[in-house]
């Protein structure tokens, strides 16, 4: 088409095409400030040209132009910087997750100060010393005995916190599982939104925006991997995670079959399974929620009978998290579904089971944490039970080898065995009678003693260098005394004591350098998340400076527009008037 009907065309496609740029700039101004809005653009091409030229007619050569249209509404962004962010924010997410509980850790064990571990250690052994040199007081073996109390409840304490700690890693594993859930839900219910739009020849920028935006949510969860397909679908997964445990052909988000895809479960309790007598059987039930949801019993599932290593039960723990399929049937490493009925599940093996445990992610700072926190609890045992076992060793010998008479440390029940730091008190009877604490050489101290050698002894421990590091639960005190600490020898005053290993620690420096190791933990966290916060920073204002709204930009393209949209407004009016002359013109 040619004439002043096509240039009327013009102006008008003109004027079409400015006024959708207007539109694309205002709705860019709109969303200066929403998280995930990527800065859009309207492309303008022109349109099909009118071809005149032919055989019989080459006084009008070429092609005549029709006008301008939009050919699409375009989504600036860069995925290869997506990449990189979501990267780095595994990373930090990782981090900040351990940072937050060291740093608890590191309260609950207080160094230095004069309310710590370490200071009720220099009381206890100070106390002893002293009654060394004051034997016929009783106000020494009072000070004894309370100086002794007050670092057993520290023990105590100590143990608690940490359990705290470690509870309140779990619980905020078990909201990460049900947030986590709802977030892939949403990318799964946008990705078939953006398919559906996709195929009708549409660009779903919004959506896309959206669904990016969780997606980098997702990612300082744990790592993912991004698969993107046709129509601008993607599938999601961890498979690049090889620590991930992830199924045999396991997708989070998938294009065919979108419901048939993996989800996590939280495990909420591991219960031991007793026989008659009491006894562990090494079997335990498993209940875990489905998706997460511990609001209501009908998602509790329990997967009985499945015999565990303490190792085995201790990396369980301190996941937590399972494969499942989108209903919540437990997924096998091979990636069949095991669906529960009324009574659970049975015949599973632990090798069986998929534990979901990232390389990356505040998922993978919380379990990490978690192994601290039973390592830190390991240790403070070790140390109360090589304490009481010590002790006890000195306090409770008789002139008859074969005699052992009133432990000074003594578990909640009354015993020796099974001390550990949750358990560690001072033995009644010396509490309410301190007046029974030996500190002579004599088995039983007559009124107004003299002799102190005994409670020099108990002071001397303090120097002894003792593999408490190698204690475990189990071990009774004549394996502690004869394979980690050297066996016993006869001093001067004619008491046996520990003879001591080369390869031991003091009591002090066993406790020092776990509070060393934690600051080194701790500092290691901090200075990751100040380094990713950095580097984060960096990669986002490069991200910015790409799919960012510029209010400057914006209003400068607002202006062309409007000038724009003005011009052809004007053509259209001035082909106005030349058909007013032609067309009433030609009447005069």
């Amino acid at each position: 088409m040619s004439g002043l009907f096509g240039t009327l065309n013009i102006g008008k496609s003109g004027i079409f095409a400015n006024q959708r740029a207007i539109d694309v700039t205002g709705h860019n101004i709109a969303n200066t400030k929403t998280p995930g809005y990527s800065r859009q653009r309207a492309e303008m091409q022109t349109r099909r040209p009118f071809c005149t030229p032919s055989m019989n007619n080459a006084a009008e050569p070429g092609q005549l132009g029709t006008g301008v249209e939009i050919s699409q509404i375009a989504r600036i962004r860069d995925s290869f910087l997506d990449y990189q962010i979501r990267v780095e924010m595994g990373t930090q997410g990782r981090y900040q997750g351990r940072d937050k509980f060291l740093r608890e850790i590191e309260g609950v064990f207080n160094e230095p100060s004069e309310t710590g571990l370490s200071t009720l250690f220099g009381k206890f052994f100070d106390a002893w010393h002293q009654f060394s040199k004051q034997p016929e007081t009783s106000n020494t073996r009072t000070m004894v005995a309370e100086q002794s109390k007050a670092l057993a409840s520290e023990l105590n304490h100590t143990y608690s916190q940490l359990n705290k700690i470690k509870g309140n890693a779990q619980d905020i594993i078990k909201q990460k599982v049900f947030d986590v859930n709802n977030i892939i839900n949403q990318v799964n219910q946008l990705n078939q939104e953006i398919i559906q739009i996709s195929v009708a020849g549409n660009n779903p920028n919004d959506l896309m925006d959206r669904r990016d935006y969780l997606l980098d949510q997702l990612s300082s969860n744990f790592g993912i991997t991004i698969d993107k397909k046709d129509f601008n679908a993607i599938e999601l997964n961890t498979k690049e995670d090889k620590e991930a445990g992830s199924p045999k052909g396991a997708n989070l988000v998938q294009v065919i079959d979108p419901d048939n895809v993996a989800r996590f479960a939280y495990i909420q309790d591991i219960q031991a399974q007793k026989d008659d007598k009491g006894n562990p059987t090494g079997k335990y039930d498993i209940v875990y929620y489905k998706n997460g949801d511990t609001t209501t019993e009908s998602n509790r599932v329990v997967i009985k009978d499945v015999e565990l290593t303490d190792e085995q039960k201790k990396e369980m723990d301190e996941c937590r998290v399972l494969w499942t399929d989108k209903s919540g049937n437990l997924l096998k490493k091979d990636g069949g579904a095991v669906n529960a009925d009324k009574d659970g599940i049975s015949g599973i093996k632990f090798s069986d089971i998929a534990l979901f445990k990232p390389s990356s992610g505040e998922f993978k700072g919380y379990m990490s944490v978690q192994q601290d926190v039973d390592g830190y609890i390991d240790r403070t045992n070790n140390l109360a039970k090589g304490l009481a076992l010590a002790v006890n060793t000195l306090h409770g010998q008789t002139t008859d080898s074969s005699k052992d008479d009133l432990p000074f440390f003594v578990n909640k029940d009354g015993q020796e065995n099974g001390i550990d730091a949750s358990n560690i008190v001072v033995n009644k009877e010396i509490m309410d009678n301190p007046m029974k604490i030996k500190g002579s050489k004599l088995d039983v101290p007559p009124s107004g003693e003299s002799d102190g050698k005994r409670a020099l002894a108990i002071a001397g421990l303090r120097d002894v260098l003792m593999g408490i590091q190698n204690i475990n639960s189990n071990m009774s005190r004549e394996d502690f005394i004869n394979k980690f600490c050297g066996g016993l020898k006869e001093n001067e005053y004619g008491i046996k004591v520990l003879n001591g290993t080369t390869d031991g620690m003091k009591v002090d420096n066993y406790f020092k350098d776990m509070v060393d190791t934690l600051g080194i933990q701790e500092q290691e966290a901090r200075r990751m998340v100040k380094n990713q916060s950095d580097l984060l920073n960096t990669f986002t204002q490069s991200r910015a400076s790409v799919s960012g709204v510029s209010l400057d930009e914006e209003m400068t393209n607002l202006v062309q527009f409007q000038h724009a949209y003005v011009a052809n407004s004007k053509i259209i009016s001035t082909v106005d008037e030349l058909l007013d002359v032609i067309v009433n013109g030609l009447k005069r």
